[in-house]
């Protein structure tokens, strides 16, 4: 396997476990966080919505330079996402925590776009005879992602610590 299909098929299961290890427990942290079941709605909507409307912008962009500059940016939103994500129950003001959680997860979405710059990296980098057998494994990948994460979850059920002053539990240390 060539390196680059690798750090692809990584980067796409990383992707995917975050995606799926966010959204059993999306409800129960917005409400301890005195949000709605609209807000979260809201919330659980707009990655989905940033993620759509982010990959034509990625597109363009890696079609205009290289797929390194945007697909690092997008990495980045990612990990900014999280990080506004898990660092919510900080903010004393309810408001605030659940800005910084919408925040996270619109980052976060943006980041996700990514996902497309894979299988155009693909068809732009691959031979015509392994692009099949390579788009497969990305997308299996990712289905398997999204398959493990409960195991991931599993393990973070009992998440109780404090890092930087940030106490981590169950709802946010999946950020």
């Amino acid at each position: 396997m060539e390196l680059f299909v690798f750090a692809l098929a990584t980067l796409g299961l990383a992707d995917s476990v975050s995606y799926m290890i966010v959204m059993p427990s999306l409800s129960f942290y917005i409400t301890s966080l005195g949000g709605s079941q609209d807000f979260y709605g809201f919330v659980l909507a707009i990655y989905s919505f940033m993620s759509f409307c982010g990959k034509p912008i990625l597109g363009r962009w890696s079609d205009a330079t290289s797929f390194k500059i945007p697909y690092m940016v997008s990495i980045s939103f990612s990990v900014f996402g999280g990080f506004l994500y898990a660092i919510a129950p900080v903010f004393t003001n309810n408001q605030t925590a659940l800005a910084s959680v919408a925040l996270g997860r619109i980052f976060g979405g943006l980041g996700r776009a990514n996902s497309a710059l894979n299988f155009a990296y693909v068809a732009r980098a691959c031979e015509a005879k392994d692009r099949t057998s390579i788009t497969v494994l990305l997308g299996g990948v990712q289905m398997i992602g999204m398959a493990i994460a409960p195991l991931f979850s599993a393990t973070l059920v009992n998440a109780d610590f404090t890092f930087c002053g940030v106490h981590f539990d169950n709802l946010n240390s999946v950020g």
